[in-house]
């Protein structure tokens, strides 16, 4: 058995995950066949978007929509300080150079007033990332990169569902996608998919997902490809969850507001909140709270698991001692330091019941009472 009483996250499936499997798993057509395309549609219904292609990860689902775009070697995209990793990793497989920025401190989204001093003439994209279910002010940075003419990439992993101005995040650059990771609003294991308006754009992402060919069967391949495929497998379980999707957002929202409610008397914890734009949905429940080390530590003892927030792509081993690969490394990042020092996602699990979250506020009121 776990150590941990109260998972920070868990997936939550249903019976009718295991029967949308068992079905592509009796299928003989293992490999994007009816549950994947049947995916792909519902998800373009659901957020609006006219095609959407579906990959084995969203983080090759990024690389395939950096790609697509035509950027490669010699460009630089511009990329926010606090994310996973996986953003800029993906910027740096496809040749490119990701440039940092910073986030800003109310919606730890990238800080729209900090991009402009990043551009240059190598400058072909911005990576929006809507952390955590939050949302920068998209139409600021439209109105920048029309200007400029730099393509919008929405990183939108961990928001789907969310909207922006009430269109769905994800369809308001040139591309954008989502993750079906384990610990995502709806989950098929592993599994990503790509959304956009643009015809041509996403062929080119079918190209490079399926070896440079236009289909599937053929010997004839267009342009250098790979195999970043999904399964029907993953697709059945990802078509199932979507019937979920409503209730987990509006669980999601539940959870914040319960916290947000219990803790509101306790004058050292602060927690996120959206722009007038943005109807956030938290995908993790951040508090901004002093000593949040020590308030984990003692959470911990008490069966209650916890995370840190995302560490500062700045800070990261692997680019401190590869600094060609990334771009503003020594950049001030005070506020992505001050972030990561200070925030802590509490339990968010779909499936969390209510005595579990008074639980884990009755010990965080009783540490700060104590301490």
């Amino acid at each position: 058995m776990h150590k941990y009483r109260i998972k920070q996250i868990q997936p939550v499936f249903s019976s009718k995950d295991f029967l949308f499997l068992k079905q592509a798993y009796n299928s003989n057509f293992l490999t994007e066949n009816y549950f994947t395309k049947k995916f792909e549609a519902k998800i373009s219904n659901i957020v609006g978007s006219k095609y959407s292609c579906a990959t084995s990860n969203w983080t090759l689902g990024l690389y395939s929509c950096i790609k697509a775009l035509n950027i490669g070697e010699g460009d630089e995209v511009i990329v926010p300080n606090l994310t996973f990793i996986a953003t800029s990793n993906a910027v740096i497989l496809s040749g490119a150079k990701p440039v940092l920025c910073e986030v800003n401190i109310n919606t730890l989204c990238i800080d729209e007033e900090k991009i402009v001093k990043l551009i240059n003439k190598k400058t072909k994209a911005i990576i929006l990332v809507h952390l955590y279910g939050n949302c920068c002010d998209i139409n600021k940075i439209k109105k920048i990169s029309k200007k400029k003419n730099i393509k919008i990439i929405e990183d939108a992993a961990q928001a789907l569902g969310v909207r922006y101005n009430k269109k769905f995040v994800g369809t308001l650059g040139d591309v954008g996608g989502y993750s079906f990771y384990a610990n995502k609003i709806i989950t098929s294991g592993e599994g990503g998919i790509a959304v956009t308006n643009n015809l041509n754009i996403k062929r080119k992402i079918y190209q490079i997902k399926n070896h440079g060919r236009d289909k599937k069967g053929i010997y004839i391949h267009k342009n250098i490809g790979y195999n970043f495929s999904t399964t029907e497998m993953q697709s059945s379980i990802g078509l199932s969850q979507l019937f979920s999707l409503n209730k987990n957002k509006k669980k999601k929202k539940y959870i914040y507001e319960f916290y947000q409610k219990k803790l509101k008397n306790i004058p050292q914890i602060k927690f996120i909140k959206a722009n007038k734009f943005t109807d956030m949905i938290p995908w993790f429940t951040n508090i901004c709270a002093p000593k949040a080390l020590k308030l984990s530590k003692f959470l911990n003892k008490n069966g209650i698991e916890t995370r840190r927030i995302f560490y500062p792509l700045n800070l990261q081993p692997c680019y401190l001692k590869n600094k060609n690969l990334v771009k503003n490394l020594n950049g001030n990042f005070n506020i992505s330091k001050y972030v990561y020092n200070n925030f802590l996602s509490l339990p968010s699990s779909s499936n969390i019941k209510d005595q579990e979250l008074k639980f884990v506020c009755d010990k965080i009121i009783k540490f700060y009472k104590s301490d």
